[in-house]
Order: structure tokens, then C-alpha cells, then sequence
């Protein structure tokens, strides 16, 4: 009988989903992973099979705990402008600690997109998730007559979803906050002009 584990596995997974969140999956080797977590490597691949696999569970928790709590508004059935445009001042104005680590998803499309068949996967995923989320608002919108008839639903939700990924990439170069709080008020000022 094996000696029982001295760890919980979400716990550990919470602790890589921070690291690779910060560092990327490239710069966070395993030795740190193990340190950061308080257990040995051996430990680590019995549970996760690799360091591969252990960024796999970190990204499904990401999307579970951070994406489903920002998205939760724009995601419920009734959401309408006011939900898109709270969501794009949210990011676009959000300072403090953590804020320059922009969203994890975004840096691994940036990071592993191009390399890594399932990080990729990931990536599309969340990306029509959030193109699908902004769509949905919109056409509640247009259903209320808040839209005019001839806005395409789909060509605003796939700019709208350009434009968080970019403030995200921006929060993560830690550029001047000026830039994404001007892009907001631009997409607010646009996000006017299409209503009826």
C-alpha cells in the first residue's frame, strides 16, 4: 500500500495555475513547480503524468474559476449592452497587483498557440466562447430595439473580441493604462453610434 498523498490535487493546481500564469509555461520549469507547491517531482508526474499535463488542469481551472467569473454577466441569458460595456471598462480600467499579468489564455495563444496542438485547442475554445458571449448580448440588444437592424452581430462581436484580447496583451507588456482606458472609451463611443 503507497504512503498517502500529503496534498490536495485542486490545491496544487490553483499554485501551477499561478505560476504559469505569471512565468508562462516555458520559463516555469518543474523543479519550481514542485518547490512552489511543496512537494517532489516524482509526486507531480504520479498525479499529472508530466508537466505538460499539469498545465493542462491549471488551464481548465482558469477557465472554470477566473474566465467563468469575469464572463458570468455577459454569459446569463438576458445580457444586453449595458453587460458588454461594463465587461470592456472592467478590463480596460483594472490596475493594481496581478493586473499586469493579463488574461492566462491570451498569453498561452501567444506563448504555446502555435506550437502546442492542445494549448491551441484551448484557445479557439475561449475565443468563441467570448466572441459567442458578446454575440449573444448583442442580439438580445437588437431583439429590445436597442440596435439598429442593420448591425452585424457577428462582425461587432468578432472586434469587440479582438479588442479585449488586445487590452490584455497590453495589461501583460504593461503598457500605459492611458492606451486601454482610451480604447474603451473609443468602443463605448462606437457601441453608441449603433443604436437605434
Amino acid at each position: 500500500m503507497g504512503r498517502p498523498k500529503g496534498y490536495e490535487r485542486e490545491s496544487v493546481a490553483r499554485k501551477a495555475m499561478k505560476l504559469f500564469w505569471r512565468q508562462g509555461y516555458h520559463a516555469t520549469s518543474t523543479k519550481q513547480l514542485a518547490d512552489q507547491m511543496g512537494v517532489n517531482s516524482y509526486s507531480l508526474f504520479a498525479e499529472f503524468d508530466s508537466k505538460q499535463g499539469l498545465f493542462e488542469v491549471a488551464l481548465e481551472l482558469y477557465d472554470e474559476e477566473i474566465v467563468g467569473k469575469h464572463f458570468r454577466a455577459l454569459e446569463a441569458p438576458d445580457a444586453g449592452m449595458r453587460e458588454i460595456v461594463e465587461l470592456v471598462h472592467f478590463f480596460a480600467n483594472t490596475t493594481g497587483p496581478g493586473s499586469d499579468l493579463g488574461c492566462m489564455l491570451t498569453n498561452v495563444a501567444a506563448e504555446r498557440g502555435a506550437e502546442d496542438p492542445a494549448s491551441r485547442e484551448r484557445v479557439h475554445a475561449y475565443v468563441e466562447r467570448i466572441q459567442g458571449a458578446i454575440r449573444g448580448a448583442l442580439r438580445n440588444a437588437m431583439k429590445h430595439g436597442e440596435l439598429r437592424p442593420e448591425v452585424s452581430c457577428d462582425d461587432q462581436s468578432r472586434m469587440l473580441t479582438a479588442t479585449l484580447i488586445g487590452i490584455w496583451v497590453m495589461k501583460r507588456a504593461r503598457l500605459p493604462c492611458e492606451l486601454t482606458v482610451g480604447a474603451a472609451r473609443a468602443i463605448c463611443t462606437d457601441l453608441e453610434r449603433l443604436r437605434r
